[in-house]
Protein backbone atom coordinates (compact mmCIF):
# COMPACT_ATOMS: atom_id res chain seq x y z
CA UNK A 1 0.00 0.00 0.00
CA UNK A 2 1.37 3.40 -0.94
CA UNK A 3 2.15 6.14 1.45
CA UNK A 4 -0.74 9.42 1.51
CA UNK A 5 -0.73 12.71 1.69
CA UNK A 6 -1.58 13.27 5.17
CA UNK A 7 -3.09 16.50 4.07
CA UNK A 8 -5.18 15.53 1.43
CA UNK A 9 -5.53 11.71 1.93
CA UNK A 10 -4.83 11.51 -1.89
CA UNK A 11 -2.77 8.47 -3.26
CA UNK A 12 0.63 9.69 -4.47
CA UNK A 13 0.68 6.16 -7.00
CA UNK A 14 -2.51 7.19 -8.08
CA UNK A 15 -2.08 11.07 -8.58
CA UNK A 16 1.45 9.72 -10.86
CA UNK A 17 -1.05 7.50 -12.95
CA UNK A 18 -3.32 10.33 -13.37
CA UNK A 19 -0.32 13.42 -14.47
CA UNK A 20 0.98 10.68 -16.51
CA UNK A 21 -2.39 10.32 -18.44
CA UNK A 22 -2.79 13.84 -18.73
CA UNK A 23 0.99 14.36 -19.95
CA UNK A 24 -0.20 11.31 -22.81
CA UNK A 25 -3.06 13.24 -23.66
CA UNK A 26 -1.44 16.88 -23.83
CA UNK A 27 1.16 14.96 -26.05
CA UNK A 28 -1.32 13.87 -28.42
CA UNK A 29 -3.53 16.94 -28.81
CA UNK A 30 0.33 18.81 -29.77
CA UNK A 31 0.63 15.80 -32.45
CA UNK A 32 -2.90 16.66 -33.32
CA UNK A 33 -1.73 20.14 -34.02
CA UNK A 34 1.61 19.68 -35.57
CA UNK A 35 -0.10 17.70 -38.03
CA UNK A 36 -2.90 20.31 -38.61
CA UNK A 37 0.15 22.83 -39.09
CA UNK A 38 1.72 20.32 -41.51
CA UNK A 39 -1.38 20.77 -43.54
CA UNK A 40 -1.90 24.60 -43.81
CA UNK A 41 1.64 24.49 -45.26
CA UNK A 42 1.16 22.62 -47.92
CA UNK A 43 -1.26 24.71 -48.79
CA UNK A 44 1.30 27.36 -48.92
CA UNK A 45 3.35 25.26 -50.80
CA UNK A 46 0.17 25.69 -53.63
CA UNK A 47 0.58 29.52 -53.24
CA UNK A 48 4.05 29.46 -53.22
CA UNK A 49 4.65 27.25 -56.38
CA UNK A 50 1.99 29.43 -58.19
CA UNK A 51 3.95 32.63 -57.22
CA UNK A 52 7.13 31.53 -58.00
CA UNK A 53 8.88 31.75 -54.30
CA UNK A 54 11.24 29.83 -52.49
CA UNK A 55 10.18 26.96 -50.38
CA UNK A 56 12.77 28.51 -47.59
CA UNK A 57 11.83 32.31 -46.89
CA UNK A 58 14.17 33.26 -43.91
CA UNK A 59 12.90 36.94 -43.84
CA UNK A 60 9.10 34.96 -42.86
CA UNK A 61 10.84 32.25 -40.76
CA UNK A 62 12.61 35.24 -38.38
CA UNK A 63 9.04 36.61 -38.09
CA UNK A 64 7.33 33.81 -37.09
CA UNK A 65 10.50 32.15 -34.36
CA UNK A 66 10.50 36.41 -32.44
CA UNK A 67 6.33 35.96 -32.81
CA UNK A 68 6.50 32.12 -31.20
CA UNK A 69 9.81 33.41 -28.53
CA UNK A 70 7.70 36.55 -27.62
CA UNK A 71 4.39 34.15 -26.94
CA UNK A 72 6.71 31.46 -25.42
CA UNK A 73 7.87 34.33 -23.09
CA UNK A 74 4.39 35.79 -22.57
CA UNK A 75 2.83 32.40 -21.32
CA UNK A 76 6.48 31.44 -19.33
CA UNK A 77 8.13 28.69 -21.01
CA UNK A 78 11.76 28.05 -21.69
CA UNK A 79 13.03 30.37 -25.09
CA UNK A 80 15.09 27.64 -25.92
CA UNK A 81 12.63 24.82 -25.61
CA UNK A 82 10.06 27.26 -27.80
CA UNK A 83 13.51 27.92 -30.31
CA UNK A 84 13.84 24.01 -31.01
CA UNK A 85 10.36 23.34 -31.27
CA UNK A 86 9.67 25.77 -34.20
CA UNK A 87 12.66 25.19 -36.02
CA UNK A 88 12.07 21.35 -36.16
CA UNK A 89 8.44 22.76 -37.51
CA UNK A 90 10.50 24.85 -39.53
CA UNK A 91 12.19 22.05 -40.86
CA UNK A 92 8.98 19.27 -41.66
CA UNK A 93 7.29 21.63 -43.18
CA UNK A 94 9.86 22.83 -45.36
CA UNK A 95 10.13 19.13 -46.41
CA UNK A 96 6.90 18.35 -47.22
CA UNK A 97 6.24 22.02 -49.21
CA UNK A 98 9.51 20.61 -51.28
CA UNK A 99 8.25 17.35 -52.10
CA UNK A 100 4.26 18.57 -52.90
CA UNK A 101 6.05 21.84 -55.19
CA UNK A 102 8.97 19.47 -56.79
CA UNK A 103 8.06 15.46 -56.88
CA UNK A 104 5.71 16.44 -60.07
CA UNK A 105 8.30 18.57 -61.77
CA UNK A 106 10.75 15.81 -61.56
CA UNK A 107 8.38 13.39 -62.78
CA UNK A 108 7.56 15.61 -65.47
CA UNK A 109 11.68 15.64 -66.60
CA UNK A 110 12.36 12.03 -65.99
CA UNK A 111 9.09 11.58 -68.58
CA UNK A 112 10.16 13.97 -71.07
CA UNK A 113 13.61 12.56 -71.14
CA UNK A 114 12.72 8.97 -71.76
CA UNK A 115 14.10 7.78 -67.89
CA UNK A 116 11.66 4.75 -67.44
CA UNK A 117 14.13 2.39 -65.96
CA UNK A 118 16.93 3.30 -63.35
CA UNK A 119 19.22 0.54 -62.62
CA UNK A 120 21.46 1.55 -59.35
CA UNK A 121 24.96 -0.65 -58.74
CA UNK A 122 25.67 -1.31 -55.64
CA UNK A 123 23.30 -2.06 -52.49
CA UNK A 124 25.01 -0.06 -49.83
CA UNK A 125 23.71 2.66 -48.16
CA UNK A 126 23.93 5.68 -51.26
CA UNK A 127 23.01 2.86 -53.43
CA UNK A 128 19.81 2.61 -51.70
CA UNK A 129 19.35 6.02 -50.78
CA UNK A 130 18.96 6.29 -54.74
CA UNK A 131 17.27 3.42 -55.28
CA UNK A 132 14.13 4.97 -52.94
CA UNK A 133 14.66 8.14 -54.15
CA UNK A 134 13.64 7.29 -57.86
CA UNK A 135 11.35 4.26 -56.75
CA UNK A 136 9.43 6.90 -54.58
CA UNK A 137 9.13 8.89 -58.31
CA UNK A 138 7.48 6.08 -59.98
CA UNK A 139 10.03 4.93 -61.99
CA UNK A 140 10.87 1.52 -62.44
CA UNK A 141 14.36 0.88 -60.36
CA UNK A 142 16.73 -2.10 -60.82
CA UNK A 143 19.43 -3.42 -57.99
CA UNK A 144 22.50 -4.94 -58.92
CA UNK A 145 25.46 -5.98 -56.49
CA UNK A 146 28.31 -8.47 -56.83
CA UNK A 147 27.70 -9.60 -53.59
CA UNK A 148 23.83 -11.55 -54.90
CA UNK A 149 22.68 -11.83 -51.02
CA UNK A 150 22.98 -8.37 -50.25
CA UNK A 151 20.97 -7.57 -53.79
CA UNK A 152 18.48 -9.79 -53.32
CA UNK A 153 17.90 -8.53 -49.75
CA UNK A 154 17.97 -4.89 -50.22
CA UNK A 155 15.38 -5.21 -53.39
CA UNK A 156 13.00 -7.41 -51.27
CA UNK A 157 13.29 -4.61 -48.45
CA UNK A 158 12.98 -1.58 -50.93
CA UNK A 159 10.38 -3.55 -53.26
CA UNK A 160 12.28 -2.77 -56.56
CA UNK A 161 13.73 -5.25 -59.10
CA UNK A 162 16.75 -7.15 -59.38
CA UNK A 163 19.45 -7.63 -61.81
CA UNK A 164 20.63 -11.02 -62.03
CA UNK A 165 24.03 -9.59 -64.39
CA UNK A 166 25.69 -6.61 -64.98
CA UNK A 167 25.08 -6.97 -68.28
CA UNK A 168 21.85 -6.49 -67.58
CA UNK A 169 21.92 -2.71 -66.91
CA UNK A 170 22.74 -1.52 -70.05
CA UNK A 171 18.91 -2.07 -71.19
CA UNK A 172 18.33 0.45 -68.40
CA UNK A 173 18.01 4.39 -69.33
CA UNK A 174 20.11 5.50 -66.50
CA UNK A 175 22.52 3.75 -64.43
CA UNK A 176 23.74 4.88 -60.76
CA UNK A 177 26.93 3.69 -59.74
CA UNK A 178 27.56 3.52 -56.20
CA UNK A 179 30.64 1.28 -55.57
CA UNK A 180 33.89 1.13 -53.78
CA UNK A 181 36.05 3.42 -55.17
CA UNK A 182 38.60 1.56 -56.42
CA UNK A 183 36.11 -0.11 -58.48
CA UNK A 184 34.29 2.11 -60.28
CA UNK A 185 36.82 3.21 -63.12
CA UNK A 186 36.74 -0.39 -63.94
CA UNK A 187 32.85 -0.87 -63.46
CA UNK A 188 32.37 1.79 -66.13
CA UNK A 189 34.83 0.56 -68.35
CA UNK A 190 32.06 -2.33 -68.73
CA UNK A 191 29.26 -0.77 -68.86
CA UNK A 192 30.78 0.98 -71.58
CA UNK A 193 32.03 -2.30 -73.19
CA UNK A 194 28.70 -3.95 -72.58
CA UNK A 195 26.48 -0.55 -73.81
CA UNK A 196 28.49 -0.16 -77.36
CA UNK A 197 25.86 -1.88 -78.88
CA UNK A 198 22.86 0.55 -77.95
CA UNK A 199 21.11 2.47 -80.25
CA UNK A 200 21.23 5.15 -77.97
CA UNK A 201 23.78 6.57 -75.15
CA UNK A 202 23.41 5.44 -71.67
CA UNK A 203 23.50 8.14 -69.07
CA UNK A 204 25.92 7.30 -66.75
CA UNK A 205 26.12 8.45 -62.51
CA UNK A 206 28.89 7.89 -60.40
CA UNK A 207 28.85 9.47 -56.95
CA UNK A 208 32.24 8.19 -55.50
CA UNK A 209 33.61 10.69 -52.68
CA UNK A 210 36.57 11.11 -53.79
CA UNK A 211 37.67 11.50 -57.81
CA UNK A 212 41.67 10.77 -58.01
CA UNK A 213 40.74 7.51 -59.90
CA UNK A 214 38.07 8.63 -62.03
CA UNK A 215 40.56 11.64 -62.95
CA UNK A 216 43.71 9.39 -62.89
CA UNK A 217 42.14 6.53 -65.26
CA UNK A 218 41.28 9.66 -68.16
CA UNK A 219 37.45 10.09 -67.46
CA UNK A 220 37.04 13.59 -67.01
CA UNK A 221 39.07 13.84 -70.55
CA UNK A 222 36.23 14.72 -73.18
CA UNK A 223 37.79 13.56 -75.81
CA UNK A 224 38.16 10.25 -74.18
CA UNK A 225 34.44 9.71 -73.67
CA UNK A 226 32.97 7.28 -75.47
CA UNK A 227 29.91 8.45 -77.66
CA UNK A 228 27.88 5.82 -76.14
CA UNK A 229 27.88 7.10 -72.63
CA UNK A 230 27.14 9.73 -71.21
CA UNK A 231 28.96 9.99 -67.97
CA UNK A 232 28.05 12.45 -64.99
CA UNK A 233 30.55 12.32 -62.03
CA UNK A 234 29.09 13.36 -58.98
CA UNK A 235 29.70 13.39 -54.61
CA UNK A 236 26.56 13.91 -53.21
CA UNK A 237 27.23 15.70 -49.65
CA UNK A 238 24.61 13.90 -47.52
CA UNK A 239 25.11 10.46 -46.14
CA UNK A 240 22.00 7.33 -46.73
CA UNK A 241 19.57 8.46 -43.74
CA UNK A 242 18.98 12.23 -45.68
CA UNK A 243 15.64 12.50 -46.60
CA UNK A 244 14.39 12.64 -50.28
CA UNK A 245 13.40 16.61 -50.49
CA UNK A 246 15.45 18.21 -47.57
CA UNK A 247 18.24 21.32 -49.40
CA UNK A 248 20.97 18.31 -49.22
CA UNK A 249 24.19 19.22 -51.56
CA UNK A 250 26.07 17.59 -54.79
CA UNK A 251 29.05 18.19 -56.10
CA UNK A 252 29.16 17.24 -59.71
CA UNK A 253 33.34 17.27 -61.04
CA UNK A 254 32.52 15.92 -64.70
CA UNK A 255 30.97 17.80 -66.77
CA UNK A 256 31.03 21.43 -66.49
CA UNK A 257 27.34 21.15 -67.52
CA UNK A 258 25.26 20.74 -64.61
CA UNK A 259 21.30 20.54 -66.22
CA UNK A 260 20.62 17.40 -66.00
CA UNK A 261 21.07 17.14 -62.63
CA UNK A 262 19.35 20.27 -61.43
CA UNK A 263 16.48 18.50 -63.08
CA UNK A 264 16.98 15.67 -61.41
CA UNK A 265 17.35 17.50 -58.08
CA UNK A 266 16.09 20.86 -58.57
CA UNK A 267 15.56 21.20 -54.64
CA UNK A 268 19.00 20.28 -54.15
CA UNK A 269 22.12 22.98 -54.19
CA UNK A 270 24.38 21.84 -57.47
CA UNK A 271 28.28 22.87 -57.60
CA UNK A 272 30.52 22.51 -60.39
CA UNK A 273 34.27 21.71 -59.38
CA UNK A 274 37.21 20.97 -61.15
CA UNK A 275 37.76 16.97 -59.65
CA UNK A 276 41.18 18.19 -58.52
CA UNK A 277 39.49 20.79 -56.23
CA UNK A 278 37.51 18.41 -54.68
CA UNK A 279 39.67 16.26 -53.81
CA UNK A 280 41.57 19.08 -52.08
CA UNK A 281 38.05 20.25 -50.12
CA UNK A 282 37.37 16.82 -49.10
CA UNK A 283 40.96 16.69 -47.16
CA UNK A 284 39.23 19.08 -45.34
CA UNK A 285 35.35 18.04 -45.33
CA UNK A 286 36.57 13.80 -44.85
CA UNK A 287 39.70 13.28 -44.14
CA UNK A 288 40.17 15.55 -41.27
CA UNK A 289 37.07 15.05 -39.33
CA UNK A 290 37.25 11.23 -39.46
CA UNK A 291 40.51 11.13 -38.78
CA UNK A 292 40.33 13.39 -35.56
CA UNK A 293 37.36 11.76 -34.64
CA UNK A 294 39.57 8.41 -34.90
CA UNK A 295 41.70 9.30 -33.16
CA UNK A 296 39.69 11.15 -30.19
CA UNK A 297 38.35 7.00 -29.72
CA UNK A 298 41.68 5.85 -29.87
CA UNK A 299 43.19 8.13 -27.39
CA UNK A 300 40.37 7.94 -24.20
CA UNK A 301 42.06 5.31 -21.62
CA UNK A 302 40.07 2.71 -20.54
CA UNK A 303 40.47 2.81 -17.09
CA UNK A 304 37.78 1.31 -14.78
CA UNK A 305 38.99 2.99 -12.06
CA UNK A 306 39.03 6.16 -13.94
CA UNK A 307 35.18 6.08 -15.18
CA UNK A 308 33.64 4.49 -11.76
CA UNK A 309 32.99 7.21 -10.89
CA UNK A 310 31.83 8.78 -13.94
CA UNK A 311 27.94 7.79 -14.60
CA UNK A 312 25.90 10.46 -15.74
CA UNK A 313 29.19 13.09 -16.03
CA UNK A 314 29.82 14.82 -19.78
CA UNK A 315 30.07 18.09 -20.77
CA UNK A 316 29.07 19.74 -24.36
CA UNK A 317 32.52 19.97 -26.20
CA UNK A 318 33.27 16.26 -25.14
CA UNK A 319 29.48 15.13 -26.16
CA UNK A 320 29.99 16.54 -29.57
CA UNK A 321 33.18 14.65 -30.48
CA UNK A 322 31.78 11.62 -29.02
CA UNK A 323 29.10 11.87 -31.27
CA UNK A 324 30.86 12.35 -34.20
CA UNK A 325 33.19 9.27 -32.92
CA UNK A 326 29.81 7.65 -32.57
CA UNK A 327 28.46 8.16 -36.01
CA UNK A 328 32.40 7.72 -38.10
CA UNK A 329 33.02 4.36 -36.07
CA UNK A 330 29.43 2.83 -37.14
CA UNK A 331 30.58 3.22 -40.20
CA UNK A 332 32.13 0.65 -43.24
CA UNK A 333 35.85 0.99 -42.34
CA UNK A 334 36.61 -0.25 -45.85
CA UNK A 335 34.83 2.50 -47.23
CA UNK A 336 36.40 5.11 -44.59
CA UNK A 337 39.56 3.31 -45.64
CA UNK A 338 39.08 4.25 -49.40
CA UNK A 339 38.15 7.74 -48.05
CA UNK A 340 41.62 8.13 -46.72
CA UNK A 341 43.79 6.57 -48.46
CA UNK A 342 42.55 6.78 -52.51
CA UNK A 343 42.74 10.68 -51.63
CA UNK A 344 46.29 12.49 -52.15
CA UNK A 345 45.86 15.82 -50.09
CA UNK A 346 45.40 13.26 -47.17
CA UNK A 347 48.86 12.91 -46.23
CA UNK A 348 49.48 17.02 -46.47
CA UNK A 349 46.22 17.59 -44.06
CA UNK A 350 47.22 14.81 -41.83
CA UNK A 351 50.82 16.29 -41.53
CA UNK A 352 49.11 19.73 -40.82
CA UNK A 353 46.94 18.50 -38.01
CA UNK A 354 50.13 16.76 -36.50
CA UNK A 355 52.24 19.86 -36.67
CA UNK A 356 49.13 21.89 -35.15
CA UNK A 357 49.28 19.03 -32.08
CA UNK A 358 52.49 19.55 -31.72
CA UNK A 359 52.72 23.47 -31.67
CA UNK A 360 49.57 23.15 -29.35
CA UNK A 361 51.66 21.16 -26.83
CA UNK A 362 54.78 23.52 -26.91
CA UNK A 363 52.44 26.20 -26.43
CA UNK A 364 50.75 25.27 -23.09
CA UNK A 365 54.55 25.89 -22.06
CA UNK A 366 53.59 29.36 -22.56
CA UNK A 367 49.76 31.33 -21.73
CA UNK A 368 50.85 34.55 -24.14
CA UNK A 369 51.82 31.66 -26.90
CA UNK A 370 48.50 30.21 -25.78
CA UNK A 371 46.88 33.02 -26.17
CA UNK A 372 48.14 34.14 -29.52
CA UNK A 373 47.46 30.16 -30.65
CA UNK A 374 43.96 30.57 -29.54
CA UNK A 375 43.93 33.89 -31.66
CA UNK A 376 44.93 32.92 -34.93
CA UNK A 377 42.73 29.42 -34.57
CA UNK A 378 39.76 32.07 -33.99
CA UNK A 379 40.91 34.09 -37.09
CA UNK A 380 40.93 31.52 -39.22
CA UNK A 381 37.71 30.31 -38.25
CA UNK A 382 36.40 34.17 -39.26
CA UNK A 383 38.38 34.11 -42.16
CA UNK A 384 36.24 31.64 -43.91
CA UNK A 385 32.95 32.82 -42.74
CA UNK A 386 34.25 35.51 -44.90
CA UNK A 387 35.17 33.49 -47.22
CA UNK A 388 32.26 31.24 -47.37
CA UNK A 389 29.86 34.62 -47.78
CA UNK A 390 31.65 36.06 -50.32
CA UNK A 391 30.13 36.10 -53.93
Amino acid sequence: MGRKNGAQGENPEEELAKSREEIRSITRSILDLANARQKAALKVSSNKELLGTAVAVPEVERRVLADALDHAKSIGLDKDFAREMVQSLFRYSKLIQSEEIHRKQIQKFLEETKIKVVSVIGAGRMGTWFAKYFRDLSVTVLLYDENRAKAKEKSKELKVGLHEKLAEVVESDLVIVSAPISKIPEILKEISELGARRAKPLRVIEISSIKNQMGSSGFFHQESQNPKLLLYSIHPLFGGSAKSFESNCIVQTFPEETSLLRDMFPHFTIVSMDWKEHDQLMGIFLTLPHALAMVFANAIPLDRNLWKDAVGLTSPSYSRILDLSKRVLSEDPEIYFEIQASNPNSKLVLTDAMNSLLKLEKVLKNRAEFVQFFNEAGRTIQQLDELKTTD
